[in-house]
């Protein structure tokens, strides 16, 4: 029979750098913070739908689309943009004071 390596877990690492949208008022942060790594990105803001799309570089190559739901986080981690839940990084337990 044959042996493999089963991949290690790593438990879930804090992002260099965050924003969180928590709706109208933090849009401006938000397309600040994803622009400052991407710096040709559209934007779109829907009230209605509560979300908040990016998408294209303006370089004609499309890059990659972010999607941000109310109170998810857009993160800057290994070297690229990810929208994640904020409840991906409450704080720990420890972290919480008494």
């Amino acid at each position: 029979m044959d042996r493999f390596e089963m991949p290690r877990v790593q438990p879930q690492e804090r992002p260099q750098e965050s924003v969180q949208f928590t709706g109208p008022e933090s849009v401006d942060d938000v397309i600040l913070f994803v622009r400052k790594y991407r710096p040709r990105i559209n934007s779109t803001f829907s009230n209605a739908m509560r979300t908040l799309e990016f998408d294209g570089d303006g370089d004609g190559d499309g890059g990659r689309e972010l999607k941000l739901k109310l109170n998810d986080l857009v993160v800057y981690q290994h070297g690229e943009l990810q929208v994640m839940p904020g409840r991906m990084f409450l704080p720990a337990a420890d972290d919480l004071d008494d």
